[in-house]
């Protein structure tokens, strides 16, 4: 049985030339782990797209095209509870003094969890993957172009995701979609969407390139058009505690 039922998905633009690392710090060590106190959060992962990652996206457009960072948040019963929770939290810190720069926000969405897959050489059920350590994502975010996607829905599953999950690197594949289910804060909402998530056991860039014609098979039908694809690599380093204090040092 699966935990999780939705997913935040926060997208913002690239750190700043002269960034030091101080809102990584942050954000790592204060922010996301202030996230765990809501009831349904299960997971917070952070992701980024530098240098040669912002070259080697296979899509984007629009405003979507200065994808820097992504942040995702998986998020369980209670789902409207927890999303009101977070709304609020934010404000909360800041009243706080513990939110002390706000980035640029991309987009901002909490779609539904839809399906859930794993590489058979992930050797982990499907329902855990991203709970399992990766090296970094590729993160695919989709428009539907008409009112009947069904048959691309079936192709994914019996065709797409088989062939996806069977190229090396691979550990498991989420895919969320727009829904209605819950009552969403109006800055969550927009267009209708797909936001596919797939692990990599590998070099992200790498694993990418491998990709590229697989996923490309996504968009040729028509069904849907992708206004995102692309690798970023995980944010958690152990320089994340360079210039902090420990505890008895």
């Amino acid at each position: 049985m699966i935990r999780v039922k939705a997913a935040f998905f926060s997208f913002t633009p690239p750190a700043a030339p002269d960034d030091d690392g101080s809102y990584l710090r942050w954000h790592l060590l204060d922010h996301m782990p202030e996230q765990y106190q809501l009831p349904g959060i299960q997971l917070a992962l952070r992701y980024i797209a530098d240098g040669e990652y912002l070259t080697s996206r296979i899509a984007s457009s629009g405003h979507l095209e200065e994808v820097g960072n992504v942040v995702n948040y998986l998020v369980g019963d209670p789902v409207q509870q927890t999303h009101d929770d977070f709304m609020q939290l934010g404000r909360r810190l800041a009243e706080l003094g513990r939110f002390p720069e706000v980035r640029p926000s991309l987009q901002l969405r909490m779609p539904a969890l839809l399906r859930w897959s794993g590489a058979p050489q992930a050797l982990v059920s499907a329902e855990v993957v991203p709970f399992r350590p990766h090296r970094g994502v590729v993160v695919i975010v989709e428009e539907p172009l008409s009112d009947d996607v069904g048959a691309w829905l079936q192709w994914l599953h019996t065709e797409h995701y088989p062939a996806l999950l069977s190229t090396p690197g691979t550990a498991g594949a989420w895919m969320y979609g727009s829904t209605s289910t819950w009552n969403l804060h109006p800055v969550t909402q927009g267009d209708p969407q797909y936001t596919t998530v797939v692990y990599l056991d590998d070099d992200p860039l790498e694993v990418t390139r491998a990709l590229t014609p697989v996923l490309e098979e996504r968009w040729r039908t028509g069904a849907v058009r992708p206004l995102f694809a692309g690798p970023l690599r995980t944010m958690i380093q152990w320089e994340a505690w360079r210039g902090r204090a420990l505890p008895g040092r």
